[in-house]
């Protein structure tokens, strides 16, 4: 128990600070923005085949980005799972219909999932600057 504590107390001591997280809202996107896609009954046929795109955005140009909500059957999650140095995570629940965005303020990559209880389908999206 002991033992057990002082892990915990080291691992909050040696912890870097949270990265910033996006505020989450359903805004309407930027009509420029990239969309990802989700598509209409995705909820239901979970074992279907859905693959995010890899998407390439340029700082400053079209770096806000989002979600579009097509299935109306389940609530998704869209989460971060790993960002760049100084970049944002966000967790985001879209419901059909509905469109989220975030702007990433640094260039990278950004790793994240869209899920929902079982399944989860995985994304890249690369921040580059501009030339």
């Amino acid at each position: 128990m002991v033992l057990a504590a002082i892990a915990a107390v080291a691992y909050y001591v040696g912890s870097p600070p949270p990265l910033p997280t996006v505020q989450s809202s359903a805004t309407a996107c930027p009509p420029t923005a990239p969309l990802v896609l989700i598509p209409p009954g995705l909820g239901l046929n979970s074992s279907e085949y859905f693959q995010p795109p890899q998407l390439t955005v340029v700082l400053g140009i079209n770096n806000t980005l989002g979600w579009n909500d097509q299935d109306t059957t389940v609530v998704h999650v869209v989460s971060s799972v790993s960002v760049p140095p100084g970049g944002v995570n966000w967790d985001l629940n879209i419901t059909g219909g509905q469109s989220y965005c975030v702007t990433l303020p640094v260039a990278g990559t950004y790793s994240y999932e869209i899920g929902f209880a079982p399944t989860t389908y995985s994304g890249i999206i690369t921040v580059k600057t501009a030339s």
